[in-house]
């Protein structure tokens, strides 16, 4: 049975994505009279490029192969950089303003955070003059070396069962593939794709963290963090204190990768070993009853939540066909014209499937909460965007636990649970730490395929502990958010929104009627507000303290724990 496809068509066509761009190429050309016109207009460029940047994205994503989406690709990466040229422009003109005239201008303003934001952000950034000539030059380098990578990365391809296919379905063999012989076949295929483009992938690599190395210098920073806080909204002593806290709880997760080996009946794993069930669900969910599972649990938490569920599924804002052609990886485009959402994913008939389902409609809350504001204020910071989607994501994970009385089964779930949190608490902040110790060498010189190789390996020792002790040796080439121009440090976000969630997940589980009084005032904020000031506000919590971030590991930690003690049993006596 075919799943569902979303029709793009309804919502908008390719004449009228020409028809946007070239609207906001025009607005560019309008010479602002003053700075209340330069604000308004830079809110409507802005968010005109997301609009039409997410929708060409969506295009492209749909079936990769569709000739037509690729020079929209090109020509939206122009504009997008004419945007962040209006922005530097835009950011230089309120901070030429007296503190005296700065403080009529904002106070009353609709947009007062951001604007304030946008003067302190401003205060670190170099002359106007040098910013421009930044994102001019970044269209042919920053920006093309991140398409560049883009386009390799979708050409690579794994010889597997003598058949050619994509990176994407090579790594998903090899992770997920139910007989461990084929993941093996699959995770060697894998790495002998990717050894041949190694140096290839590692120059892209070092290019565009040279480019925003040099970005730094020009603007004076010493800390290479600076853009990171800046777009996650988030203190360095808040940071420092989570990824003391996440260290806290590693002999832990030691504990659970070694009892997930033991149960396969070995002492060591590979790489390949870690993603797929050691415990397999029997039941086969087909997409109808994803549908029916995430409406139900979102209706029992909070009927506006569930009514938001039933929308979505009949207007056919998803799209999760398993089909040839079709991008790998899952992801919610925001539409903040159309006031809509689509979602994106591969659904594949099983729990985890449902898992990612899930966690896709959070973000499609998010956005839903969010839609009526000035779209200023709609603008988040990256990792807070986690936050509602991994909520979801647990919310659905927990109720199935919890409805299942088969201890294979609830086992299964569980496995699920522990996997995306652990990517989230050890796996992610240990790729921040490669990132960190990479960037570091980097400012030396260049740094070579085998280098970015030993460096991720001992971090990925570090992660996974003794019972992993060849890592995977090419993972850095297809974690995508390594590669990212525009997000400086993109993995930790994930991490910051998924144990914020966790905080927000114990206070609506200890009190349901806490979803619509704190979950969604934090949604509301979330535009309107740092992640230091969120936390205390409304959780009535210290971000920089690493209690905070303790606590917020719990509902993983008890996970893990229940997995211990369920496993216990099987263990093998000597």
């Amino acid at each position: 049975m075919k799943h569902t496809r979303w029709q793009l068509e309804t919502l908008y066509t390719i004449d009228d994505v020409k028809a946007g761009i070239a609207t906001i190429r025009a607005a560019l050309t309008k010479r602002p009279t003053n700075v209340a016109e330069q604000v308004e207009r830079y809110q409507q460029v802005a968010r005109d490029v997301e609009e039409w940047s997410d929708f060409i994205y969506c295009l492209y994503a749909e079936d990769v192969t569709r000739s037509e989406v690729h020079p929209l690709l090109e020509e939206i990466e122009i504009v997008q950089a004419m945007v962040r040229s209006e922005a530097a422009a835009f950011d230089t003109k309120i901070a030429a303003l007296s503190q005296e005239e700065w403080e009529e201008f904002v106070t009353g303003s609709p947009y007062a955070f951001f604007l304030n934001e946008r003067r302190d952000i401003q205060s670190r950034r170099a002359p106007l003059v040098q910013e421009h000539l930044l994102q001019d030059l970044g269209v042919d380098g920053f920006q093309g070396w991140g398409q560049l990578y883009k386009q390799r990365f979708m050409a690579l391809r794994v010889d597997l069962d003598n058949k050619q296919v994509t990176i994407g379905q090579g790594l998903h063999e090899a992770m997920f593939a139910p007989d461990r012989l084929a993941r093996l076949a699959a995770a060697t295929a894998v790495d002998t794709a990717c050894a041949q483009e190694a140096d290839l992938f590692a120059t892209i690599l070092n290019r565009i963290a040279g480019f925003r190395l040099q970005s730094y210098k020009m603007r004076n920073w010493e800390q290479p963090l600076t853009e990171l806080l800046e777009q996650n909204r988030i203190s360095e002593a808040s940071l420092i204190a989570m990824m003391e806290a996440l260290d806290q709880h590693r002999d832990l997760f030691h504990a659970y990768y070694a009892r997930k080996i033991a149960q396969a009946e070995r002492v060591t794993g590979e790489w390949h070993d870690f993603e797929t069930n050691t415990y397999r669900s029997a039941r086969h969910v087909p997409f109808e009853m994803a549908e029916t599972i995430v409406t139900t649990q979102f209706k029992r938490l909070n009927p506006q939540l569930g009514a938001f569920a039933e929308n979505v599924f009949s207007e056919g804002w998803v799209d999760a066909e398993n089909r040839p052609g079709k991008a790998e990886g899952g992801f919610c485009a925001a539409f903040p014209i159309a006031k809509e959402s689509r979602i994106f994913m591969t659904y594949r008939d099983s729990y985890p499937d449902v898992a990612t389902l899930a966690h896709e409609f959070g973000h499609a809350y998010h956005n839903y909460l969010l839609q009526d504001e000035p779209y200023l204020n709609q603008v988040k910071g990256t990792s807070i965007a986690e936050t509602a989607s991994t909520f979801m994501e647990n919310l659905v994970l927990d109720a199935a636990i919890k409805e299942t009385t088969e201890r294979e089964e609830v086992l299964a779930l569980l496995e699920v649970k522990i996997r995306e949190g652990l990517k989230y608490a050890s796996i992610v902040p240990g790729m921040f730490r490669f990132e960190q110790r990479f960037y570091a060498e980097r400012q030396q010189g260049t740094v070579s395929a085998e280098r970015l190789s030993e460096l991720l390996q001992e971090e990925e020792r570090l992660a996974y502990g003794p019972v992993l002790p060849e890592p995977a040796r090419y993972k850095w080439m297809y974690i995508s958010h390594l590669f990212n121009p525009n997000l400086a440090f993109y993995n930790i976000p994930y991490t910051i929104g998924y144990l914020l969630s966790n905080s927000l997940y114990q206070t609506v589980q200890a009190d349901p009627s806490q979803f619509s009084t704190v979950f969604e005032a934090v949604m509301h904020d979330s535009g309107q507000a740092t992640i230091d000031e969120i936390v205390k506000r409304h959780l009535d919590a210290d971000p920089t303290s690493v209690a905070f971030w303790m606590e917020a590991q719990q509902p993983l930690v008890q996970a893990i724990e229940q997995y211990l003690t369920l496993t216990e049993s099987s263990l093998s006596v000597d």
